[in-house]
């Protein structure tokens, strides 16, 4: 007899266990291709503020074990002096930031996929720090009968201090998840 296995078996932190993994729950308040608005620049409500739990967390979960993402004592004696996130804690902290509606939730959009992304970074993110973004539509287009979004969405520091820009590309279904991509 196969146990029951949940997503929730797994969590083990706060922000964790806070996060909404259902896409589909608030799917019909994310902004849709046809709404965007370029002229606008998004300062989001979240932020996000870095723990080292979250910073041990992640390292794990990706199972790299370099002691500058896990070993204070030995990050304390780094080039850093002291513990740092590994860079791609961006994703989940983007997403945390983003929240499931109002601006930047299309990237929540049920069906929609992924055709690449770039990402700078301009510094690294120690524990304590308060990352906040904002975020403007950078580009949008029609290949091939698909509907192209990219945004650019740059994340600060406490310290207004730039920390990141990643612009973020999706490929987006004809509805809010209701209706598959046609290849």
């Amino acid at each position: 007899m196969e146990e029951d296995v949940r997503i929730e078996d797994f969590l083990t932190t706060q922000k964790q266990k806070e996060f909404v993994y259902d896409f589909f729950e608030n799917a019909e308040d994310y902004e849709k291709w046809e709404n965007v608005d370029f002229d606008e620049v998004y300062e989001m409500e979240r932020t996000f503020t870095v723990t080292v739990e979250d910073i041990k967390n992640y390292s794990e979960g990706i199972l790299d074990d370099n002691p500058l993402f896990n070993d204070e004592e030995v990050a304390a004696k780094g080039p850093y002096g002291g513990l740092i996130a590994h860079p791609l804690l961006m994703t989940p902290i983007s997403f945390w930031i983003t929240g499931d509606s109002g601006p930047g939730s299309w990237i929540r959009t049920p069906g929609a996929i992924n055709p690449g992304q770039t990402i700078e970074f301009y510094e690294n993110i120690r524990p304590g720090d308060t990352i906040r973004a904002k975020a403007r539509f950078y580009d949008k287009w029609i290949k091939r009968g698909k509907r192209y979004l990219t945004n650019l969405t740059e994340y600060y520091n406490q310290d207004n201090r730039l920390v990141a820009k990643w612009w973020g590309t999706l490929i987006l279904p004809q509805s809010q998840g209701g209706e598959s991509h046609k290849f």
